[in-house]
């Protein structure tokens, strides 16, 4: 049986006197696609920057492929918020720059970079650079630079929030076409619960802050995917239960900054 992609239990962190993330467990099996969704300020993002080695947990353990990967950096293909393109590069240069800081041969590199473009539909845009791209394709060129950096798990930070609502569904469709390709494990942040509900199989639901799991939720339509699912009753209810789930969730501590 393969390791899971990525095991959390008991994470906690805090900043100071600020509880952030208060005993979180996590799992992400391998080739599976998870969501996490909660209210602003419930620590989203600073359990990327765990998972990522970027800080240290107070308490807790995490494991990437069966090994201990806490304050352990590069275990990771990360995608912000932003696509955070280096604006001297061009679109190759940028979809290779994590496997050039690993070390992998240059050819190969960019043999596999214009394959990955060719596929996204980006190959004409190779040697451009991203102020000629308009925003949906750098999102998309920042996705392949993390789905290349041949690490075992993928952590996408709410990579879609800046989109308008039909360049979001063109990126959902995109996004679930490539992923079907190459079923690589993938950690999604997200707040909205329609788009956490259409790519993945598990729902994770946080609480206000100092986070914790409110529910785990299976998402239990069959893939392939289509937009179709969310007209569907189930995907309906599931909907409406976590969006009442977050409704109904009090207050903790310090209100979110």
């Amino acid at each position: 049986m393969p390791e899971n992609a990525l095991e959390v239990a008991g994470l906690r962190k805090s900043f100071g006197s600020l509880d952030v993330l208060d005993g979180i467990d996590l799992t992400v099996g391998d080739g599976e696609f998870v969501s996490v969704v909660g209210p602003s300020g419930s620590g989203k993002s600073t359990l990327f920057h765990l998972v990522g080695g970027l800080l240290q947990p107070d308490a807790g353990s995490i494991r990437i492929a069966g090994q201990d990967a806490v304050g352990k950096r590069g275990r990771i293909g990360y995608m912000p918020q932003q696509p955070a393109l280096l604006p001297w590069r061009t679109v190759e240069d940028n979809v290779v720059l994590a496997r050039e800081l690993a070390g992998t041969p240059r050819r190969k590199s960019r043999a596999v970079a214009r394959d990955w473009l060719d596929r996204a539909g980006l190959g004409g845009f190779a040697q451009a650079y991203p102020d000629a791209l308009s925003g949906g394709m750098r999102q998309r060129v920042a996705f392949l630079r993390a789905l290349l950096s041949d690490n075992p798990l993928l952590c996408l930070d709410e990579p879609f929030s800046a989109l308008d609502a039909m360049l979001r569904a063109d990126m959902h469709r995109w996004l679930l076409g490539i992923w079907e390709e190459n079923r690589r494990s993938v950690l999604f942040v997200t707040h909205n619960i329609e788009e956490a509900l259409l790519l993945s199989s598990t729902v994770y639901v946080f609480t206000r802050r100092p986070a914790r799991v409110l529910e785990r939720v299976e998402v239990p339509f069959a893939r392939p995917r289509s937009d179709e699912a969310v007209d569907d009753p189930e995907f309906v209810r599931l909907r409406r239960h976590i969006t009442d789930l977050l409704k109904t969730e009090p207050l903790k501590g310090p209100l979110a900054q």
